[in-house]
């Protein structure tokens, strides 16, 4: 596989998704209700005396789908963040120009 050289943006995102969100799911109760949820199908999936071969499709798919949630889950945080960032970089700029605007009024102004 080619190795990839990662931006700031990669760096910060999954900093904070490996580091920063698990104190947030913890305190989360939405997310708590869900994983309780999860748990108890697992222990009932345990239950259901499947084959070892039932077993290991049942655990490739719930695997494949554990993947998905968290490929997406990454995404949507990166996402996310660009946004925030691309955001404060255009209130920032509105923000410079309309300085600029009010200054020129304030020079038409004393022109007068």
């Amino acid at each position: 596989m080619e190795k990839r050289e990662k931006n700031l943006l990669d760096i910060i995102a999954e900093e904070r998704i490996h580091k920063g969100l698990e104190n947030v799911l913890n305190d989360n109760e939405l997310y708590q209700t869900v994983q309780k949820e999860v748990d108890e199908a697992i222990n009932e999936l345990e239950k259901a005396g499947l084959s070892r071969d039932q077993n290991k499709v049942v655990d490739k798919a719930i695997s494949a789908t554990n993947a998905c949630g968290a490929a997406y889950g990454a995404t949507a945080y990166k996402q996310g963040l660009y946004d925030g960032i691309k955001l404060m970089s255009e209130v920032n700029r509105i923000s410079k120009d309309s300085d600029i605007l009010n200054k020129q009024d304030f020079d038409c102004e004393i022109a007068i």
